[in-house]
């Protein structure tokens, strides 16, 4: 596992501003079941029978990839979780997919606004292909099942497999923005970097998530 770098990360506010964050989306986007739990892939009881296959966009180095899912995620405790699919944002799951280093998917979340739906890889509150519908946020302030927020990806490697998820909230639309613009971890790093107070952007925050997925040219 990664070990994240929390920075001036201030979690209960950050849960506050989520919660709202997927309150206001929750109105305007119904939450999808959740998919229920199988054996299939060698996974365990908590996930899907039913495999997907799908895309997703994501961002790499500045350049827009296609994000190729054949396997559902995967979420298991420790932590313990109040989500029917056991994932956790705020701790660091100690159970991973498989063994050996795992590399990081870095889920990029508005916080307290709704971006642009063309900036979002996953706009469809409680749904997006392979992802859990819900996910426990009791550990940074916000409900113990909250349906999965509108998001979009970046990852800093070319790879094909099980991915880490970590959150890193963004909170104004100048910010989300930049990133849009910029398409790469190098231009998170810059504005945490430039946010000791995480006014704009969060730091790092952990997650028990795992996603499967190809990175593919688009």
């Amino acid at each position: 596992m990664r070990e994240p770098t929390f920075g001036s990360l201030k979690p209960r506010v950050v849960g506050i501003i989520l919660l709202a964050s997927l309150v206001c989306g929750f109105t305007l986007l119904a939450a999808f079941g959740l998919p229920n739990a199988s054996a299939a892939h060698g996974l365990p009881a908590n996930h899907s029978q039913a495999d997907q296959h799908g895309f997703t966009g994501g961002w790499l180095k500045g350049q827009t990839v296609q994000f190729f899912y054949t396997r559902e995620f995967f979420c298991e405790p420790p932590p313990p979780s109040g989500a029917p699919s056991q994932c956790e944002v705020g701790e660091e799951g100690g159970t991973d997919p498989r063994p050996g280093k795992i590399p990081t998917l870095f889920v990029m979340t508005p916080l307290g606004f709704r971006p642009a739906d063309a900036t979002l890889h996953c706009p469809i509150v409680g749904s997006c292909i392979n992802h859990p519908s819900t996910i426990d946020l009791s550990r940074i302030g916000g409900p113990a099942d909250a349906p999965l927020p509108a998001h979009s990806h970046i990852i800093n490697v070319m790879h094909g497999g099980w991915w880490e998820l970590v959150v890193i909230g963004v909170k104004n639309t100048e910010t989300w923005d930049q990133i849009v613009a910029g398409k790469s971890l190098a231009t998170v790093r810059a504005l945490q970097a430039a946010d000791p107070a995480s006014n704009n952007i969060t730091g790092d925050i952990p997650t028990n998530a795992y996603l499967f997925f190809n990175v593919q040219p688009q």
